[in-house]
């Protein structure tokens, strides 16, 4: 018979696969980087597969990982919905959560319909935004929670929570040709959003030329824009599709920094359907 499988194991490869790096999913589970490699290498030998391809930019799932991760979604939240519910005293009230766009899809398909699964009692509303635009709705307390980026090494402050990390990349179309001597034809996130001072001062700080092609807070159309060949714009590295290609210093283009992951809490609005809600986004979202 075949050995149990270990949750311990299966949490780790759910954030190796979340974060796309090894090193941000240890920080995320308070692991040494050898304790979350030893667990890779031990459910592989389970699993008789290799489960990541690696490369200097981070880690991709292989098609036999893929495969894991759909099949041991459901069962690791269907465990985690078993743990929450041997705490008796249900959370109520309402929580008023912020997000930027990027992420809405895959809070609304996953963590959130989870949480609202396990604590029925709690009102959940959610709104979206730049991260600059979150911050200050959360400052003006119209916001109780946010889910924001912002740039690796700021200081910690306090009711922030750092669950993960992200690298932002440079990507155009799959047959787009960047000349060097053109000005970067740029897809720009709306104002406010860390990805667009990001891109437009790692431009400035290289003395390399742009001009803006489109504007959008939303993400669709700063996707479609780069899918169609239109322009160059910055994404989460675990959003580039097939469609994409990531442009570097071949292209003359500047490497970017990393950014955090964090929930952030108004000042003076702490509750239990909050911590709830926040444990829930830190065990299940995924980039």
């Amino acid at each position: 018979m075949a050995p149990p499988l270990d949750i311990e194991l299966l949490r780790t490869f759910h954030a190796i696969a979340r974060f796309g790096q090894f090193r941000a999913a240890s920080l995320h589970l308070n692991r040494s980087p050898s304790a979350v490699s030893t667990h890779v290498r031990r459910l592989e030998e389970l699993s008789g597969r290799r489960l990541f391809d690696r490369d200097n930019q981070g880690v991709t799932l292989t098609p036999a990982g893929r495969s894991l991760l759909i099949q041991t979604n459901d069962f690791l939240q269907a465990h985690d919905r078993i743990v929450a519910s041997f705490d008796t005293s249900a959370a109520t009230g309402r929580v008023r959560f912020g997000v930027s766009e990027e992420y809405t899809r895959r809070l609304l398909r996953d963590a959130l319909p989870l949480f609202s699964a396990e604590h029925p009692g709690v009102e959940l509303e959610v709104e979206t935004g730049s991260s600059g635009d979150l911050a200050s709705r959360l400052e003006r307390g119209s916001l109780d929670l946010a889910l924001v980026v912002q740039p690796t090494g700021q200081p910690r402050e306090p009711g922030r929570r750092h669950f993960g990390t992200t690298q932002p990349v440079w990507v155009a179309g799959f047959g787009f040709v960047l000349p060097a001597d053109m000005p970067v034809p740029l897809a720009l996130h709306g104002s406010g959003c860390p990805y667009r001072s990001a891109a437009v001062d790692a431009l400035a700080a290289i003395g390399r030329s742009w001009r803006t092609v489109v504007t959008s807070s939303g993400s669709a159309a700063i996707e479609a824009a780069i899918e169609g060949g239109f322009a160059v714009g910055i994404l989460d590295r675990a959003r580039v599709t097939d469609a994409m290609r990531i442009l570097g210093q071949d292209e003359g283009l500047p490497a970017l920094p990393a950014y955090d992951l964090v929930i952030a809490q108004a000042a003076g609005s702490a509750s239990k359907a909050q911590d709830l809600l926040a444990q829930t986004i830190i065990r299940h979202f995924r980039l």
